[in-house]
C-alpha cells in the first residue's frame, strides 16, 4: 500500500518534469522539484512524527525538541557558512559553482547534524578547578571548547578548500592545442586561447586557504597536550621548547603568506611587468605556489628536523632529566582523567594462619563465596527454568539480597521472550507483534548452595515465580522491556495476549500499562505502519484505539535514545524491587580531550604459566571506552521492565560534563538521593569502569618519575585457567569484610601480579554499599612475602598426583573437566583461594559440580563440596581427591607410581602439543592411556 501511494504521489512530479522539458519551461520543472521534495519530506516527517510521539510517551518532549532545535539551528549555521563561503569564492552563477554551492551546503548542514554535542556542551560550559601547566587553561577549555573549535576549523577548511576548487573548475578547462601542448583557457571565451584568468579572485581564495591554515596550526599548538612523541603521554621537553613556538612561528607565517597574497590581489606590483621571463598567466600560480612551498619548507624545518635532531642529540641521552616534570603531569593529570586521584591505597599484611577462630568470625563471608560459574549456572537454568522454547535466558548477573534476615550474594537471570524460537509455522506477524509480546519473571540462586542433586538451590522458581521468601515476591513479572526485546510490539489489542502457560493451556491477559504511544488515530496507524510493518499493521483488525505499541525496546537501545551523549555499559542488570522487575544501567561520560591524561587501549600483555612468552589480548570492555581519556560513571539509568519508564540518576556531581549536561536537559537528570532506597541498595561498582580504571592503575600507580620511566614496578592482570584456557583474571564480585568494619560489603575486586612474576602482587576493589558506594580501595602486599598467585594456584592443581591424575581420568571416560573461576578471596588478613571444578558428560546438556579445591599459602585441599573441603583445610589431614560413584578413592585403589607416570606423561604431552611437536606428542598421548588403563585395571571391576 505504502509503495503504491509513493507511485501515486510521483505520478505529477514525472509529468510537471516532463512536460517542463518538453516545453522549456522553468517554471513547471521547478514546480516537479517541488513536488519531490515535498512527498520526500512527508515521508521523512512520518519518521520524525513517530520518534515525537515517543519521547512524549516517556515524558522528554523537552529533551527531544532541545535535540531537535539544536540540530536544526547547528545545520543552518553550518550550511550558511559553508555556502556564503562558496558563494563569495566561486562568484559565479554556472553550473560548477552550483554543484560546489549545493556540495558545500549538504556538508556544512551535515557538520551541523554531527557537532550539536559540542555546541551544546560549549555553551554550557562550566569551570573547573584543575589547569594545566604549559598555557595555564582550565581542563574545562580541553573539555569543552577545544572540540568544537576543531569542529569549526574542519568546516572552515572543506568549505574554502570547495570554494577554491569550485572556481578553478568554473574558469577553466585543459585543453590541447595543434602543437599537443595543454594550456589554460576561459570558459566563458568561446574561441582561441586566452591567458591565465582571475588572478585577483585566485589570490582572495588562497588567501583565504593560508588564513584557514594558519588558525588550524594555532590549535595544534593545544594538541600538543596529547602528543605522542616523548616519553609519555602530553607535551614532553621538545613539545614546549621547541613544537610549540614553532607551531606558534609557523601560524603566524601562513597569516603571512595570506596577507602577501590579498596585496598582490590588489594588483599594485604588477608583476607580470616585474617578471619578464615568466609568462603573465602563471605569475599567479607561481605566487601561490610559492607561498605555499615556503611554508611547507618551514614545516619541514620547524615541526620535523628541528624537534628530530634536538630529541636525539640533546634530549635522549638525559632523558629522565629533561623529562621528569613532563612525567609528573602526564602521572597526575591520568590519575585524575580515570578518577584515580581518589583512590585509598592501604597494605594488606596477608599474615596469619586460617584458623577455626577466622572462620567463625567470617561465616557469612565464607557463605557467600561464589561456587556457581556463570556459565555452568546459566546452562542449568537453560535446562530446567526455561520452561517453554519461546523463553531464553540472557546471561547470569551477580547481585545481592537480604533474604530472611541475612545478606546474600545472588546470581539473577531474567526470562525474556524470544519469538524467534517459535517453530517456524507459528513465527507469523500476528504471533511477533500482538500475541508473544514479553517475557515473565526472573529466576534467583544463591551462589554457594546446592540441591542433593547438584543443582542450584532456587530462591526464585517457575512460572509464575515461586519463593518462600516474602520479600522476593514479585508483583509485576511481565518484561516488555529487556535484552532481547529488539522488535516493537502492540499490546491492550482485541486479541489477549500470551502471559505464561499453566498445565496444558495459556494464561492471557490485556496489558494494563502506560508504557508505549496509544494508537488513538487512523492517523497513527498510518504512521506507524510507514515505521514498522507496512500494510500488514495498518490493515490489521487487532489494534484499537486504545492498543499501545512498543517500540525501542531493547534496554540498553532505549536510554541510548534518550541520551546519547552518555556511553552505556554492555551489561545491563535486572533487580526485584517492591515487587517490580527493573534494570540498571550504568553510563559513563567520556572524552577523549582530557590534556596529559593517557588514552585508554585494550590491548594488554598476559604471560602464560608455560613460559611461552608474553600474549596480547583485548581487554573486553566496551568499544566506546576505547581511545578516551577521562571517565566518570556520573549516571545511573533505570528502565522499569513492565511500562518502560525511563529515570537518569546522578551518581557524581563533581564531574563537569555531567554538570553541563544538567544545564542542557534539567528535566532529564534526577538526583542520587531520589532514587527508591530498595533500589539504591542495588547499585553496583560496574565490571567496565573497575577494568579500565585496574589497568590504568596497573602502571599509574608509579607516581615517582624515575621509577615510571623505568617501569620497575609495573603490574598485569592475575591469570587463571578458565574452561581449560589460560585468560586474565576479570574483576568479580564479593561478599567482604574490609579490615576493622564489622558489616559485610558487596565488592568488585580485581588481582593483579608483577610483571615478569606470577605472585600477587596487590588488588584493586570498587565499593558497592551504602555510603561507601564508588570508593576505590588499592590493597598492596609486602614485596619481601611471597603471595600465591591464581596461575601458581592452577600450576599447584595440575601437580598435584592424584589430584591431576583424577581429572585426565575424567576427560578420558567421554567427559569434561571445566575449571571454574579462581577467586582470590580476602578474609581477615590472609589470602583464601577457591575455585570450582564441574564435570560434564557428553550426553549432558549442563555442567555438575565435582570438586571444590581450596588453598591457603601452600596447603591445599579438596573435597565434593566447599564445607568438606573447608573442613579438612582446617584439619591436619592430607588431602585426598573426591569420590565418583562407582569409583575407589584413587590413593586407596591405585599405585602411587603408577598416578606419578600418567601425570608426567600427561605434562608432557601438553608440553608437546604446546610447541608443536606433535608426533611426540602422539606418543606421550599413547603412553597415558596405556597408564590410565592399568589404572582402571587396578580400581577392580566396578569401574567398568
Amino acid at each position: 500500500m505504502y509503495a503504491a501511494l509513493l507511485f501515486i504521489l510521483l505520478i505529477p512530479v514525472w509529468f510537471l518534469v516532463r512536460t517542463g522539458r518538453r516545453r522549456h519551461n522553468v517554471i513547471l520543472l521547478a514546480a516537479g522539484a517541488a513536488w519531490a521534495m515535498a512527498v520526500v519530506l512527508f515521508f521523512l516527517l512520518l519518521d520524525f512524527w513517530g520518534e515525537m510521539l515517543w519521547f512524549a510517551a516517556l515524558g522528554f518532549q523537552g529533551r527531544f525538541w532541545t535535540e531537535m532545535l539544536a540540530k536544526a539551528a547547528s545545520a543552518l549555521c553550518g550550511a550558511s557558512f559553508a555556502g556564503l563561503v562558496i558563494f563569495l569564492m566561486a562568484g559565479s552563477s554556472k553550473a560548477v559553482p552550483r554543484v560546489a554551492l549545493l556540495t558545500g551546503v549538504f556538508f556544512g548542514g551535515r557538520w551541523g547534524v554531527v557537532y550539536w554535542q559540542e555546541i551544546l556542551l560549549f555553551f554550557n560550559r562550566v569551570d573547573t578547578p584543575l589547569r594545566e601547566p604549559v598555557f595555564g587553561r582550565q581542563t574545562g577549555f580541553y573539555l569543552f571548547s577545544l572540540p568544537l573549535y576543531d569542529g569549526l576549523f574542519q568546516l572552515a577548511l572543506l568549505s574554502v578548500c570547495v570554494g577554491l576548487a569550485a572556481q578553478l573548475a568554473s574558469s577553466f578547462f585543459l585543453m590541447t592545442d595543434e602543437t599537443g601542448v595543454v594550456r589554460m583557457r576561459r570558459e566563458n571565451q568561446g574561441q582561441g586561447l586566452g591567458e591565465f584568468p582571475g588572478p585577483r579572485r585566485l589570490y582572495r581564495n588562497s588567501a583565504a586557504l593560508f588564513f584557514v591554515l594558519a588558525a588550524g596550526s594555532w590549535l595544534l599548538r593545544y594538541h600538543l597536550l596529547y602528543s605522542q612523541w616523548g616519553t609519555v603521554n602530553g607535551a614532553g621537553w621538545t613539545d614546549v621548547h621547541v613544537r610549540l613556538p614553532a607551531y606558534a612561528a609557523l601560524s603566524l607565517l601562513l597569516a603571512a603568506a595570506g596577507c602577501w597574497l590579498l596585496f598582490l590581489a590588489l594588483g599594485r606590483l604588477r608583476l607580470e611587468e616585474r617578471l619578464p621571463r615568466l609568462p603573465g598567466q602563471f605569475v599567479p600560480v607561481a605566487m601561490i605556489c610559492g607561498s605555499g612551498a615556503l611554508t611547507g619548507l618551514a614545516w619541514l624545518l620547524l615541526l620535523v628536523l628541528l624537534p628530530g635532531l634536538l630529541q636525539w642529540l640533546q634530549v635522549e641521552p638525559n632523558e629522565i632529566t629533561y623529562e621528569k616534570p613532563y612525567i609528573e603531569q602526564n602521572i597526575n593529570f591520568t590519575r585524575h582523567g580515570y578518577g584515580l586521584h581518589r583512590v585509598e591505597e592501604r597494605e594488606f599484611p596477608a599474615r596469619g594462619d586460617f584458623t577455626r577462630e577466622i572462620v567463625a568470625d567470617n561465616s557469612g563471608l565464607l557463605n557467600n563465596i561464589r561456587l556457581w560459574d556463570k556459565g555452568a549456572l546459566d546452562a542449568v537454568y537453560r535446562q530446567f527454568q526455561e520452561i517453554r522454547l519461546y523463553y531464553e535466558f540472557v546471561g547470569v548477573d551477580v547481585d545481592r539480597y537480604s533474604v530472611g534476615g541475612d545478606y546474600r550474594q545472588v546470581m539473577v537471570s531474567a526470562r525474556e521472550m524470544e519469538p524467534d524460537n517459535l517453530p517456524k509455522q507459528s513465527r507469523t506477524f500476528v504471533n511477533k507483534r500482538f500475541k508473544y509480546t514479553h517475557g515473565y519473571g526472573i529466576t534467583m540462586a544463591p551462589v554457594s548452595e546446592f540441591t542433593p542433586e547438584g543443582l542450584p538451590n532456587l530462591l526464585i522458581r517457575d512460572i509464575p515465580p515461586r519463593s518462600e521468601f516474602p520479600e522476593l515476591a514479585i508483583d509485576r513479572p511481565q518484561i516488555y522491556y529487556g535484552e532481547l526485546t529488539a522488535s516493537p510490539v502492540v499490546v491492550n489489542t482485541s486479541e489477549g495476549e500470551f502471559d505464561y502457560p499453566r498445565g496444558e493451556g495459556n494464561v492471557y491477559l490485556h496489558y494494563p500499562g502506560s508504557g508505549g504511544v496509544v494508537l488513538s488515530s487512523l492517523w497513527r496507524r498510518f504512521l506507524f505502519g510507514w515505521k514498522f510493518d507496512g500494510t500488514r499493521f495498518f490493515l490489521s483488525e487487532y489494534p484499537t484505539a486504545q492498543s499501545r505499541i512498543l517500540f525501542h525496546r531493547q534496554v540498553r537501545e532505549r536510554v541510548a535514545t534518550v541520551a546519547p551523549f552518555l556511553h552505556f555499559d554492555a551489561d545491563p542488570y535486572i533487580v526485584l524491587h517492591d515487587g517490580r522487575l527493573s534494570w540498571i544501567i550504568d553510563a559513563y561520560t567520556t572524552s577523549a580531550y582530557y590534556p596529559y591524561s593517557e588514552p585508554f587501549s585494550a590491548r594488554e600483555k598476559i604471560e602464560p604459566r608455560d613460559g611461552s612468552g608474553e600474549t596480547v589480548v583485548s581487554s573486553p570492555v566496551s568499544r566506546g571506552l576505547r581511545g578516551v581519556n577521562y571517565i566518570r560513571n556520573s549516571v545511573k539509568a533505570v528502565v522499569d521492565a513492565f511500562d518502560g519508564t525511563v529515570r537518569f540518576y546522578v551518581f557524581d556531581n563533581d564531574d563537569p560534563l555531567i554538570t553541563a549536561w544538567r544545564r542542557v536537559f534539567p528535566e532529564l537528570f534526577r538526583d542520587r538521593e531520589a532514587m527508591e532506597q530498595a533500589l539504591a541498595a542495588h547499585v553496583r561498582y560496574p565490571k567496565d569502569l573497575l577494568l579500565v580504571q585496574g589497568l590504568v592503575y596497573a602502571k599509574y600507580h608509579m607516581t615517582d618519575p624515575r621509577v615510571f620511566y623505568n617501569q620497575e614496578d609495573l603490574w598485569i592482570r592475575a591469570t587463571e585457567k578458565y574452561y581449560n584456557q589460560i585468560e586474565p583474571l576479570h574483576p568479580y564480585y564479593v561478599m567482604w569484610k574490609i579490615p576493622g568494619a564489622d558489616q559485610l560489603e558487596f565488592a568488585l575486586i580485581l588481582p593483579f601480579t608483577p610483571k615478569n612474576r606470577q605472585v600477587l602482587i596487590g588488588w584493586i576493589a570498587g565499593l558497592c554499599d551504602r555510603e561507601n558506594y564508588g570508593r576505590f580501595l588499592v590493597y598492596k602486599f609486602p614485596k619481601e612475602r611471597r603471595i600465591l598467585g591464581t596461575q601458581q594456584v592452577e600450576t599447584k592443581i595440575d601437580q598435584d598426583r592424584f589430584l591431576s591424575a583424577q581429572l585426565s581420568l575424567w576427560n578420558q571416560r567421554g567427559s569434561q573437566v571445566i575449571r571454574g573461576n579462581v577467586l582470590a578471596i580476602p578474609i581477615a588478613d590472609t589470602i583464601l583461594y577457591v575455585e570450582p571444578i564441574y564435570l560434564r558428560a557428553e550426553t549432558a546438556a549442563y555442567p555438575e559440580l565435582r570438586l571444590v579445591v581450596l588453598m591457603h599459602d601452600d596447603r591445599m585441599t579438596y573435597a565434593p563440596s566447599f564445607a568438606e573441603a573447608l573442613e579438612k583445610l582446617l584439619g591436619e589431614g592430607e588431602e585426598v581427591a573426591a569420590a565418583e560413584p562407582g569409583l575407589p578413592w584413587l590413593q586407596e585403589a591405585a599405585s602411587p607410581e603408577l598416578l606419578r607416570q600418567a601425570n608426567d606423561a600427561l605434562q608432557r604431552y601438553l608440553a608437546e602439543t604446546g610447541s608443536g611437536r606433535f608426533e611426540e606428542a602422539a606418543g606421550s598421548l599413547r603412553r597415558l592411556q596405556e597408564l590410565l588403563r592399568q589404572l582402571l585395571e587396578q580400581a577392580g571391576e566396578s569401574v567398568r
